[in-house]
């Protein structure tokens, strides 16, 4: 292949994931993920930076004789809300990623 058609095919490359990148950029900055805890009865939701941006604790385990209870059930919901929101970043990521290897593969010859 001549090296001046690989180059330009991949700075097409280059092109196509910087716009990709723009878009899942966009899309993240709106992104909030939530997880629960104690079986639905605490739920957390986070930004897409994972700050706690709603609690939601049900009335029957917002016993004050059990306080400790609630907050291991909180820091339980905070904690699955936030790996929720790791995942959904990777799943938009990710496949931008494997292009861009693949493109640098095919560039250097190495497929």
């Amino acid at each position: 292949m001549d090296a001046g058609l690989n180059i330009e095919k991949l700075m097409d490359s280059a092109r196509q994931l910087q716009q990709g990148i723009a878009r899942a950029k966009e899309d993240m900055g709106t992104l909030t993920a939530e997880g629960t805890a104690g079986g639905g009865a605490v739920r957390a939701t986070v930004s897409n930076t994972g700050a706690l941006e709603k609690l939601v604790i049900s009335p029957a385990v917002a016993d004050p004789g059990n306080v400790q209870g609630i907050a291991d059930l909180v820091v339980s919901a905070v904690s699955h809300a936030q790996a929720a929101l790791i995942a959904r970043q990777e799943e938009r990521v990710l496949p931008m990623l494997e292009v861009l290897h693949t493109e640098l593969k095919n560039f250097s010859g190495l497929e």
